[in-house]
């Protein structure tokens, strides 16, 4: 008896030190690090911007996530892999396709609130495979791709100045600029646009998931509500992507920079728009989206997807000229509807594609028997966006976050048809 409860103390012992450590790793994560991504001067070479992020991303993977937990990410996710997956990029023009000419266009991408530039990678190889002489470079915004800690202190001031060097940083490159912005992305863009209506270089705005507005209609108390609480949500980190956890200073840098697009007052822009978004997106309002492309987009110059599940998500209030409704559902991909990050990845995507190593299955408790299986089998599971069926089931399967969307090549035939339109 004496060994018996020896071996029961012993395990618990165990338990309560690799819960220690899993604690601390959070804690970690949910500290700012002291390396968070840079605000370049106006005059840094884009590829040393890409480097010194870079390096700051290695530094803290390594130090917060690698040191402290074994294949923090997954198998498939040595440290190089996840820092190339965070970090800026720049894609020089085809040397094959191109030889020595001279760039004409360029893209600049812009991701979203706690994404990484990997949410618009599969964008970015489509615009490369389709216009191979072009120039293009991603940004990072400020608060992402180190430690969601980092977003309790960022500013959107800073990723609007980021904003506006990654646009400087093409103007003796190229001739046309073409802004590509997936949720947060889309909302810089404008207010770019905005602040410089005479900016001849842009010649149109490519936004994925438009974030015009918040879905909820409390993110107004957002800003007041991060000085009594840091996080409306707090995870255990495991996606190579993007961050898990969501502060309350995200919201409010998201209200803060969103609050003014809504407006009655708000003049219309004159630059072309595309826009592709999900009707039943949980994280940005689309019928202010709508709202925004109907009546503050050039008429004859714009064109908006808009995906809907038959029977299920609400239809756009309101017609327009250029506004078209698709299908969202697929059974081939087991898709019910779109979610807001599905917009942006292709279903072969390694990391978030119908065959890919992760799954957004935090609705149900990280650990829990129906996490497990929803992370785990195919069979019994459907994707969709959050607030799909009731119960957490829709039909009597578990539901994944939707994280690729099925109708990602119909997208970009879609936008090739409206960069041709303009170029």
């Amino acid at each position: 008896m004496f060994r018996s409860r020896l071996r029961k103390f012993a395990v618990v012992a165990l338990l309560a030190t690799h819960a220690h450590l899993l604690l601390a790793a959070d804690s970690v994560l949910h500290t700012p690090s002291g390396l968070e991504a840079i605000v370049p001067s106006p005059d840094l070479p884009f590829q040393e911007y890409v480097d010194q992020n870079s390096a700051r991303i290695r530094q803290v993977l390594a130090r917060d996530y690698y040191a402290l937990r074994d294949e923090p990410f997954g198998s498939n996710y040595e440290i190089d892999k996840a820092v190339a997956m965070r970090a800026p990029f720049q894609w020089q023009p085809s040397e094959a396709a191109c030889a020595d000419a001279q760039p004409r266009t360029g893209f600049l991408l812009i991701h979203g609130l706690t994404d990484s530039p990997y949410l618009l990678s599969d964008v970015a190889a489509s615009l490369r495979e389709r216009y191979p002489c072009a120039l293009q470079r991603g940004l990072l915004l400020p608060g992402h791709s180190t430690v969601p800690g980092d977003t309790l202190d960022m500013r959107f001031e800073d990723w609007m100045a980021v904003t506006e060097y990654g646009v400087n940083s093409f103007r003796a490159e190229v001739d046309t600029l073409f802004m590509v912005g997936f949720s947060t992305g889309t909302s810089l863009s404008v207010r770019y646009v905005d602040a410089n209506r005479d900016d001849e270089l842009i010649k149109g705005l490519i936004m994925l998931s438009p974030a015009i507005a918040a879905r909820s209609r409390l993110a107004f108390l957002s800003p007041y509500v991060r000085w009594f609480s840091d996080w409306l949500s707090e995870n255990a980190e495991r996606d190579a992507g993007r961050y898990e956890s969501f502060s309350m200073n995200a919201g409010a840098e998201f209200y803060e920079l969103t609050s003014e697009l809504s407006s009655a007052s708000f003049s219309p822009i004159s630059v072309p728009v595309f826009m592709a978004g999900s009707s039943a997106d949980a994280t940005v309002n689309m019928e202010a989206a709508r709202e925004f492309f109907c009546t503050k987009t050039p008429r004859g110059a714009r064109s908006m997807l808009w995906f809907q599940a038959a029977n299920l998500d609400e239809p756009p209030q309101e017609q327009c000229d250029g506004l078209l409704v698709l299908p969202a559902q697929s059974a081939e991909h087991r898709v019910v509807n779109l979610s807001h990050t599905s917009i942006s990845m292709a279903p072969d995507n390694p990391h978030y594609g119908l065959d890919g190593d992760y799954s957004i299955c935090l609705q149900y408790g990280d650990g829990s028997p129906d996490y497990t299986q929803c992370v785990n089998d195919d069979g019994q599971t459907v994707y969709g966006e959050s607030g799909l069926g009731s119960d957490g089931r829709y039909e009597g399967k578990l539901i994944r976050r939707g994280s690729f969307n099925p109708h990602y090549a119909q997208m970009v035939e879609h936008i090739e048809r409206f960069i041709e339109s303009i170029n």
